[in-house]
């Protein structure tokens, strides 16, 4: 994907896992980091992990056989609490493509 959107303190990010064979729950539940409730060093760290993503995904709409056969997939929504209702960037990033950090972010990231 071209262009980093800005990660401004009132964004916040959903990143869930998704497709595959079997649904299970724990696993289906997406992770909501607000970055304006973590502190500098973390908004740090995970910005570069969303960079380093960003850098590999495709636009939800360009990616229709993403989740396909047993292949799992991160989709990353990004929206903004103090822009218009609507202003959202929704991108998917094959499992076996995404960086450690992404999958780390994902696994420990509270919900």
């Amino acid at each position: 994907m071209n262009g980093m959107p800005e990660l401004s303190d009132d964004a916040v990010i959903e990143l869930a896992r998704e497709g595959g064979v079997a649904f299970i729950p724990k696993f289906a539940e997406p992770r909501r980091i607000t970055l304006a409730q973590l502190s500098a060093d973390k908004r740090a760290a995970v910005c570069q992990t969303l960079q380093a993503a960003l850098a590999l995904a495709k636009p939800a709409s360009e990616a229709s056989d993403m989740g396909s056969g047993d292949r799992r997939y991160f989709r990353i929504e990004i929206s903004w609490t103090t822009r218009p209702q609507g202003t959202s960037v929704v991108v998917l990033i094959a499992e076996q493509d995404a960086p450690a950090t992404l999958q780390s972010l994902w696994r420990d990231a509270v919900q």
